[in-house]
């Protein structure tokens, strides 16, 4: 019986292990109230040290009921350790066409969101800013408890 509860223990660790190796940045900023006014850009500084793996992408949205809409907008700025920069919008939906959650969560619901930019990433070390605002006419965007950044080695497949 010890033998398998050492088992059982080991594999979940390796479990965890294996997914977070992948795992090179990820952090959220919270809004209170959950409200997310226009003029408050979301700032995160990734440090890429290994440029020889492709990466991908996730912007991480936590939204409460109160979210008044089926989809989000926003726009994404990045700035490049080489100095270049990009500029791009997205177009996500967070509920079907009956208004159903495409998420999971009882009262908060976590949503990632797949993002391709329209030019490499990640293809040097050094410093990348990504900025991210939202891009709906409301504001302050009700229903909007957190924002996230995830960047991950991508996956052979």
């Amino acid at each position: 019986m010890r033998f398998f509860k050492l088992f059982i223990f080991a594999v979940i660790i390796s479990g965890m292990l294996s997914c977070s190796h992948r795992e090179v940045f990820f952090k959220y900023r919270s809004f209170a109230e959950a409200k997310w006014y226009q003029d408050d850009s979301v700032v995160f500084d990734v440090e890429i040290k290994d440029s020889s793996h492709p990466y991908d992408l996730a912007f991480e949205i936590r939204n409460t009921a109160a979210y008044p809409f089926s989809n989000i907008c926003l726009y994404i700025d990045c700035k490049m350790p080489d100095g270049n920069s990009f500029n791009d919008s997205i177009n996500r939906n967070l509920a079907d066409n009956s208004g159903k959650w495409l998420s999971k969560g009882l009262s908060l619901y976590n949503r990632s969101l797949p993002y391709e930019p329209p030019v490499a990433l990640f293809s040097d070390t050094g410093r990348y800013v990504v900025t991210i605002r939202p891009a709906m006419q409301l504001n302050p965007l009700k229903g909007i408890s957190d924002i996230g950044l995830r960047v991950s080695k991508k996956v052979d497949k």
